[in-house]
């Protein structure tokens, strides 16, 4: 008797643990952000290109050689930067509205509830 008890005590708390992490997980939402970088001078491929929220990376990738990336990272809301290490950004051209340069030009910022940016072409200086 005592040992079946177990067994359906460590039953209903696995399925309460699963219940509850499939909840959390239908909580989470995924910044996506993809585009092309025009660059000049090939070390740029060396260096990695993040998602920054609250100073935080939530993602990180290299560009291939072509210039293009994806990144995909953790958002629940709140504006976040597609940001770069070494290299100041001259334009870019994306149909999300609302993007904008940051004032050191490192980075570009998203505003908030943006979940999905591509950005067709992204010059550098």
């Amino acid at each position: 008797m005592k040992f079946s008890f177990k067994i359906l005590s460590a039953a209903v708390l696995l399925s309460v643990l699963i219940l509850q992490c499939k909840e959390d997980d239908a909580q989470i939402f995924r910044a996506y952000v993809e585009g092309k970088i025009s660059y000049s001078d090939a070390k740029f491929l060396e260096d990695p290109i993040h998602l920054v929220k609250e100073k935080k990376i939530i993602a990180e990738t290299l560009p291939k050689e072509s210039g293009s990336f994806v990144l995909a990272g953790p958002y629940d809301k709140g504006a976040y930067r597609l940001q770069l290490k070494n290299y100041k950004i001259k334009s870019f051209s994306t149909d999300t509205k609302g993007c904008k340069i940051s004032g050191d030009s490192l980075s570009i910022e998203i505003p908030g509830g943006e979940t999905y940016v591509i950005f067709n072409d992204i010059v550098l200086k």
